[in-house]
């Protein structure tokens, strides 16, 4: 695992990997629902995270993920205390 993990970057590769869709201009304020990723490609997206963090994001928490910052600040809640997570 990086020493520092990227959420913003990490998201650009999933969606690239997941739904081979690039996304040049994302960014922490990037509203998901506005990128026009059906539901299978947003699971896909989060089993991604999950798999390569070795997290499991709730239900209820992904519930609350509205922009890629909302995911960045959820997935810095569940990795280990210690663990770097880019701004």
């Amino acid at each position: 695992m990086p020493a520092t993990i990227d959420v913003v970057e990490m998201f650009k590769q999933a969606a690239l990997e997941v739904d081979n869709r690039k996304l040049p201009q994302l960014s922490r304020e990037t509203v998901i629902a506005t990128l026009g990723m059906d539901s299978v490609a947003i699971m896909e997206l989060v089993s991604y995270f999950e798999e390569k963090l070795s997290v499991r994001i709730p239900d209820e928490e992904l519930g609350r993920i509205r922009t890629v910052g909302d995911l960045r600040d959820t997935i810095a809640r569940l990795l280990p205390p210690g663990t770097q997570v880019a701004a």
